[in-house]
């Protein structure tokens, strides 16, 4: 498919870089015309194995026993969304629904959507059929039925993000929001680390999105930039340390595998014992780093609020 920022189909090569649970090597270019990166599909598409971790695809078991401080951060998202009284809302690729359910608690009427079964199984175990199977356009909502729509770290995977967005103006009321978080390959941790960045992340990470980018393929769906936000503990901080842990030779599975061990699995994992001195050497600098990178609007990953034009 052409570019979906400006339609063009001229790409040049950027990097070379490897998937974090296989080895092999993919791929990213970037269009020649506006700058969009995407990964280059050799193989075809991701296919929905490579969203099984630690033996399951469903988004609540994924990462066993670290299960629950991925839903303390994915409740923190909350901030992004307190300052508007609670309506319809809507999570594109909802996961575990831990986002939707703290919603919920706030008086929101909730919905989320998932591309399978699979994925969806712990959502759908709490929010029953407010969880949808199936791409946005095909999971049957009306026009103009949502107060706000959002897209967690979601875009970046999809086929045709342009069509995600658009469809996602053609949900939203007309006072309504959409709310997009994505990595930014121009962030100062893309530039320092370049192929080993952890969020990359291919193949699952078809398309790697700037501040800029991001925001000309919103403008193309009818949507205009209301607010921008830098700073994401969630997301920016740990890909400094993971990338310094990489530096130091300790590979990429810090967040990877170790995250799936239980406690007393990892502490009989010699590879997290030779994390730890780089963990106390960097964690502090790592944070401090990122956030001087968010004050100057190059931060590891960008949340950002669109509105109707």
């Amino acid at each position: 498919m052409g570019c979906p920022v400006c339609d063009g189909n001229a790409w040049s090569a950027f990097l070379v870089t490897a998937d974090m649970y296989t080895g092999m090597s993919h791929a990213i270019v970037r269009c020649d015309n506006c700058g969009l990166a995407k990964t280059a599909e050799d193989g075809g598409p991701p296919s929905g194995n490579l969203y099984v971790c630690g033996g399951s695809s469903d988004a609540g078991e994924r990462f066993g026993p670290m299960q629950w401080v991925l839903r303390a951060f994915r409740r923190a998202r909350l901030c992004a969304v307190t300052a508007r009284p609670p309506g319809r809302v809507l999570d594109i690729g909802c996961g575990d629904g831990s986002f939707l359910m703290a919603l919920a608690r706030q008086g929101w009427e909730v919905f989320g959507t998932e591309l399978s079964e699979s994925i969806a199984a712990t959502a759908k175990k709490h929010l029953g059929e407010r969880v949808r199977v199936g791409a946005i356009k095909d999971v049957g909502f009306p026009e103009a039925s949502f107060d706000l729509v959002t897209f967690w770290h979601v875009l970046e995977h999809l086929e045709d993000p342009k069509l995600a967005l658009a469809e996602a103006r053609r949900l939203l009321k007309a006072d309504g929001r959409v709310v997009v978080a994505v990595p930014n390959i121009e962030s100062l941790q893309a530039c320092i680390f370049k192929e080993d960045w952890l969020h990359l992340d291919v193949p699952r990470h078809r398309w790697h999105f700037s501040v800029r980018t991001l925001a000309a393929v919103a403008h193309r769906c009818g949507l205009r930039v209301e607010s921008i936000h830098h700073f994401s503990l969630e997301y920016g901080p740990f890909a400094i340390v993971q990338g310094m842990a990489t530096m130091a030779g300790l590979g990429h599975s810090l967040f990877t595998r170790l995250v799936r061990l239980t406690p007393a699995q990892l502490l009989r994992e010699p590879l997290f014992w030779a994390h730890v001195p780089v963990l106390a050497l960097v964690i502090v600098p790592s944070f401090l780093l990122e956030l001087g990178a968010a004050i100057c609007g190059r931060g590891g990953a960008v949340t950002m609020v669109l509105r109707p034009k």
